[in-house]
C-alpha cells in the first residue's frame, strides 16, 4: 500500500492488479491521512485557516456496531447504528426515516462509544507491547506505534495487516495522533529555524556596527 493512504489505488506487487487502498487500509485510516493532509495545508497557508475549519474532512473512526430493535411504526426488525455521527435511520419495512435517539439515547451512545475507543486503544497498546504473529510463519513481529496499517514479517516477508488483530479505528486514531504530532514538531522546527535566522541577522548587524565603529575610530585616530 502507498505510504500516503490518500492515494486511492495501488498495484499488487505480484499480479499488478489495481487495488483500492481503502479496501485494505480501512476507511478510518484513509480518513486520518486526509485530515492530517488538510491540517498540513492549513498550517502552511495553502488553505486559509477559516476555510480549513469548515472544509475539514470527516474522521471515519466511528462505531460500526448496531443494536437490533423493532420499528416503532411497523414492528419490522431494524439495525440501530451506534455511530455518534449518524442521526437518522430508515426502516426497511415501512420506509420511514426516524431519529436514532428514539431507540438509543445520545448519552448511551456516547458512553458506549467511549468504552469502544478505550477497549480498542488498550488492545492496540497490548499489540505494540507483545508483537504481532505472522499468519504465514507464526513469527512475532514488533509493532510500531505510528499507526502503520501493515508491516512486512521480518522473517518471511509476508504482509501483516494489523486490522486483522485489533480494531481498525484504534489503528487510525494512533495514525492520526502520530500525524498531528509530526505536524507540531515540523512547525516547532520551522519556528526555531526562523528564530535562528532572525537572531543571525540581528547579531550580524550588531557585529557589523561594531566593526564599522572600530574602523572609523582607527581612521580618525590616524589623522
Amino acid at each position: 500500500m502507498p505510504d500516503d493512504l490518500r492515494v486511492p489505488v495501488f498495484a499488487c506487487a505480484f499480479c499488478r492488479a489495481e487495488l483500492a487502498t481503502a479496501s485494505y487500509a480501512g476507511a478510518a485510516a484513509v480518513s486520518a491521512d486526509a485530515l492530517i493532509g488538510h491540517l498540513g495545508q492549513a498550517m502552511d497557508g495553502t488553505v486559509p485557516v477559516a476555510q480549513a475549519a469548515v472544509t475539514a474532512p470527516r474522521f471515519e473512526g466511528g462505531s460500526t456496531d448496531a443494536r437490533a430493535a423493532n420499528c416503532q411504526h411497523c414492528a419490522a426488525p431494524i439495525a440501530v447504528p451506534l455511530d455518534l455521527q449518524v442521526r437518522e435511520l430508515t426502516c426497511t419495512g415501512c420506509g420511514r426515516v426516524q431519529a436514532v435517539n428514539r431507540y438509543v439515547s445520545d448519552d448511551e451512545r456516547f458512553a458506549l462509544d467511549m468504552q469502544r475507543q478505550v477497549a480498542g486503544n488498550e488492545a492496540f497498546k497490548r499489540l505494540c507491547a507483545d508483537g504481532v504473529p505472522c499468519s504465514r510463519c507464526g513469527a512475532k513481529n514488533a509493532v510500531p506505534e505510528d499507526g502503520s496499517v501493515q508491516l512486512p514479517c521480518t522473517f518471511c516477508k509476508a504482509t501483516i495487516l494489523l486490522s486483522d488483530h485489533v480494531d481498525a479505528s484504534a489503528i487510525a486514531r494512533a495514525r492520526l495522533k502520530h500525524g498531528v504530532f509530526a505536524l507540531r514538531d515540523a512547525a516547532i522546527q520551522q519556528q526555531t529555524s526562523r528564530d535562528r535566522r532572525t537572531t543571525t541577522i540581528i547579531v550580524g548587524c550588531v557585529v557589523g556596527g561594531i566593526v564599522v565603529s572600530l574602523i572609523l575610530g582607527l581612521v580618525l585616530s590616524t589623522r
